[in-house]
């Protein structure tokens, strides 16, 4: 998964498909956030893309959500939470756009 988390106009990325890791990186990046004093007025906005997985064809298998309808968006959060219920929607949006 790619995650960006932009807090005000200062952008994070990362690209892992280690759920570990991607975890870690989130606690650290909004960490920071609150260190720097988060307030009424501090936006936070996440964007999550597929990472292309090398799985032996070609060009690999995605691993999140591929369509654009869903992961165009991007949501605000305020807590770490709130970032797992964004993501949370973007399954079940998913899940209704399979029917």
């Amino acid at each position: 998964m790619r995650l960006t988390i932009s807090i005000d106009s200062y952008s994070h990325q990362i690209d892992s498909v280690d759920p570990e890791l991607l975890g870690k990186w989130v606690v650290e990046i909004l960490g920071r956030a609150v260190a720097g004093g988060i307030n009424a007025s501090t936006y936070i906005q996440v964007q999550a893309y597929p990472s292309y997985v090398p799985d032996g064809s070609a060009p690999g298998r995605l691993d999140w959500i591929a369509d654009t309808r869903i992961i165009g968006g991007a949501f605000q959060i305020h807590s770490a939470q709130d970032l797992l219920a964004g993501l949370a929607q973007q399954l079940k949006d998913a899940e209704a756009a399979r029917g």
